[in-house]
């Protein structure tokens, strides 16, 4: 693009679109206003990284000297401490904010950053935050560089410590409204004379360029310092060729504005520096409402209160399950095979083979030591361990880990619709304002200003934006108190969308707490239960809870001993094995894990077994009369009538006849099935553009709920399991048919959301067009739009709660 400046032609910087006013340099038929920008094209052209220059024009920004930023203070212990969220002699990972963010080619840019530098391992992009998660390789590497690679490009991060920075920033909108009062409360004071009629007084017609002055120097905080906000956003969306909201209430601002200093340059009157100060002032309040009901609603926090994840705490040596949010620095906690450790923690006993992939992203299993530290977050591999929490649960934190990209593959549907209506909207609103503006010249030019901004006010599209968050925002929070922790608003939309339903029968569909066990075998002595739930014990499986626990009910001084476990081994859908003592014990099935042979016991129906074998002979096995849960029948019948239903187990098929009687005509059952195979089956159902919804006990079925559309953990005091989008307490199992009711209601009551706001907008114009409505009262009525959405979502959703009885 031709800019001209003094006579002369002006190029536009292909990286950053600055004037190159002050310098101008030519590379590869580009022009760039700095040696910058240069060195980020050379830097992106070397990487293979040219999509960043595709997705938007000008996408970058022109960076600092090196000489501007000093990043060494980072490599200090106490501040590299405090800041990042996870380090070990091989890995960093770090949270950075980062406020220039704006676009599309931002995003792809920094979650690329791998391919600018080897030393990167991955990033990950919140864009609503204006953050980025990084994970490195700390050989050759430190903090330091990553921050300099950082403000290199073009993205300086913002160090800040704790939550100093969100105090700042609600201080500092609070300073913006207290401004713009001001102004507006003496702009109004210097107008009335006007309105009351004074410029008929001579002395008033004397002085009036004085008053006039001062209203205009009163504008310009409101402009430069109060509105900002708004007019970037609209110059961010425009430099990418985008509409957003803010663009018609920038464009509403300034044309006041421009036609006020013309009205005070020509002395033609004193413009509408009052309509404008006013303006300003009720849209930064109807913000601060906003932003305050948020808040006091906290969707995203209090939420997190009711997460049915639970972890073991020692008490009086007796092992307790107990809420994680119930834990806290000093309680010693037991993990076990595959759990997720909830709290930074040392090492206390037994021992840890730490697989940190869910932190780092990369998977790097490494044995701990006594007296090491683990962070939150990491995953024990083998077998039980005993650890002492040294810093208080951080829930966010586990939350942050579990909405992280890695753990999902679900796309923000419903935000591009939203996305598409905004930027359509905003369009027919700047139609509708010149055509206004056209037809108020011919009848009254002197409120086409005034009309012109009144539309572009009041027609602001913000409802349309709010629906969404408030509606499933507060549908997650009712359920969260029932039992239903839902990972995020995208969740429930993806549960309308939803076509086959597949079930886990073990510790899914029974319930282990009321099976009947009973070992089949000789008589075991208390010994050998001994060595037997030591090995158990370092299960998270259903069957070896339960088992656990049934050996510990019967022998009441099992409860209170353990032998030590070495070589722990776990197979998915096969069984497990250690030596306790030195001894080889294995359990599992008979059919799947090679050490154990086919039994001759007599088969009996509605049972499981689990087998027991002492230095590779088999002594016997446990037979578990499966009890299947509270209304079974009845949830299946229900869920038939709209979807598709298959029941995947890994047991035998001794219960299919019982299991075919509790499902609906046309549902499928598949036996046998390891992990791998139900993993397998979702995507074979995918491919032919099915939606597959699994209910699975978390980490049995890990591989095969992440690649669900939507994957359900029944938790039975379930440890934490990342690849689900929701986790369920056992106990609301017969409420399946009302959760499944209620997602499907609210992503009505979004549409019906979306229709109130545009009703409101075009009610709102068509007072505007026709000259009844001033852009003061215009920006009074605007937040009418929030809280009328805001009302809408919270009424609708706890009516429909209270009428499907979720409340009472």
């Amino acid at each position: 693009m031709l800019f001209f400046y003094g006579g002369k032609k002006i190029e536009k910087c292909f990286h950053c679109g600055n004037k190159c006013i002050t310098k101008k340099i030519c590379f590869n038929k580009f022009f760039f206003c700095c040696d910058g920008c240069l060195t980020i094209y050379n830097l992106i052209e070397k990487s293979n990284l040219k999509k960043f220059y595709e997705l938007n024009k000008n996408p970058g920004f022109s960076p600092e000297t090196e000489k501007k930023y000093n990043f060494s203070f980072l490599d200090t212990k106490t501040i590299f401490s405090k800041i990042v969220s996870f380090s070990d002699k091989n890995f960093t990972l770090v949270r950075f904010t980062i406020p220039s963010i704006h676009c599309s080619s931002c995003i792809w840019l920094l979650e690329n950053l791998n391919k600018l530098e080897k030393k990167i391992i991955n990033s990950t992009v919140n864009f609503t935050k204006k953050s980025i998660y990084i994970t490195y390789k700390n050989s050759g590497y430190k903090l330091s560089d990553l921050a300099k690679l950082l403000t290199k490009i073009g993205y300086k991060p913002s160090i800040t410590y704790g939550n100093s920075i969100t105090l700042y920033k609600s201080n500092f909108f609070v300073y913006k409204i207290v401004i713009s009062f001001f102004c507006f409360g003496n702009i109004m004071l210097l107008s009335f004379p006007e309105y009351l009629g004074s410029n008929r007084d001579e002395w008033f017609i004397t002085h009036n360029t004085f008053f006039r002055l001062i209203m205009f120097f009163l504008s310009l905080p409101i402009i430069f310092f109060s509105s900002i906000d708004y007019i970037k956003s609209a110059f961010l969306g425009l430099k990418n060729k985008s509409l957003n909201i803010d663009f018609s209430i920038s464009l509403g601002i300034l044309v006041l504005y421009f036609r006020s200093l013309y009205e005070i340059i020509s002395n033609i009157g004193s413009g509408y520096f009052d309509s404008l100060s006013g303006l300003v002032f009720f849209l930064l309040l109807g913000k601060f409402l906003q932003l305050k009901t948020y808040k006091y609603l906290s969707f995203d926090n209090n939420y997190q209160y009711f997460l049915p994840i639970y972890s073991t705490k020692l008490i009086n040596n007796l092992e307790k399950n107990i809420l994680i949010s119930n834990l806290k620095k000093g309680d010693f906690i037991i993990i076990k095979n595959e759990e997720i450790i909830p709290a930074d923690s040392i090492l206390i006993e037994g021992l840890a083979i730490i697989d940190n992939s869910f932190i780092t992203g990369e998977s790097n299993i490494k044995s701990k030591k006594l007296g090491d530290y683990i962070y939150a977050g990491a995953k024990q591999k083998g077998g039980r361990i005993k650890l002492k929490i040294v810093k208080d649960v951080d829930k966010s934190y586990l939350h942050n880990l579990w909405i992280n990209e890695a753990f999902r593959n679900k796309k923000n549907i419903i935000n591009t619709k939203l996305n598409l209506i905004s930027k359509y909207f905003t369009l027919f609103i700047l139609i509708i304002s010149v055509i206004s503006g056209i037809f108020w010249y011919f009848k009254n030019v002197n409120r086409v200003f005034e009309i012109i901004s009144s539309i572009l006010i009041v027609a602001c599209p913000c409802g349309l934006a709010l629906s969404p968050s408030f509606i499933f925002g507060n549908v997650i929070h009712i359920l969260g108190k029932k039992g239903f922790y839902i990972r995020d608003i995208y969740s429930i939309e993806q549960i309308s969308k939803i076509t086959s339903i597949i079930f886990d029968k073990t510790g899914t569909i029974t319930e282990l707490e009321k099976s009947n066990i009973k070992f089949i075998g000789p008589k075991l002595e208390f010994n050998k239960k001994l060595k037997i739930i030591s090995l158990l014990k370092n299960s998270n499986h259903p069957l070896c809870k339960i088992i656990s626990n049934n050996l510990n009910e019967t022998e009441n001084k099992l409860s209170n001993l353990n032998e030590l476990v070495t070589n722990f081994e776990e197979s998915p859908g096969k069984g497990i094995k250690g030596l306790v003592n030195g001894i080889e014990i294995k359990a599992g099935k008979s059919n799947n894990y090679d050490f154990l042979s086919s039994d001759n016991f007599k088969n009996e129906k509605k049972t499981t077994k689990v087998y027991i074998s002492f230095d590779k002979k088999k002594i016997g096995y446990f037979l578990v009369k499966n009890f299947y849960r509270k209304n079974l029948k009845k949830i299946l019948k229900f869920l038939g009538k709209k979807y598709k239903i298959l029941i995947l187990s890994g047991d035998n098929d001794k219960e299919k006849k019982y299991l075919k009687s509790l499902l609906p005509a046309k549902s499928k059952l598949d036996f046998f099935q390891s992990p791998m195979d139900k993993y397998k089956k979702i995507k074979n159902l995918q491919k032919i553009g099915e939606k597959v919804l699994m209910f699975g006990d978390g980490i049995n079925d890990s591989i095969a709920l992440k690649q669900s559309d939507i994957g359900i953990v029944i938790s039975n005091n379930q440890s934490f399991c990342p690849n689900c989008d929701i986790i369920m307490d056992a106990s609301s199992f017969d409420k399946i048919p009302i959760f499944f009711k209620y997602s499907n209601i609210s992503y009505k009551l979004v549409i019906i959301s979306f229709v109130i706001s545009i009703i409101y907008n075009l009610l709102g114009l068509s007072f505007a067009i026709t000259g009844n409505l001033t852009p003061i009262i215009a920006a009074i009525l605007m937040p009418l739009s929030f809280i009328s959405v805001l009302i809408f979502s919270l009424l609708s959703t706890w009516i429909t709660a209270y009428k499907l009885k979720i409340i009472k």
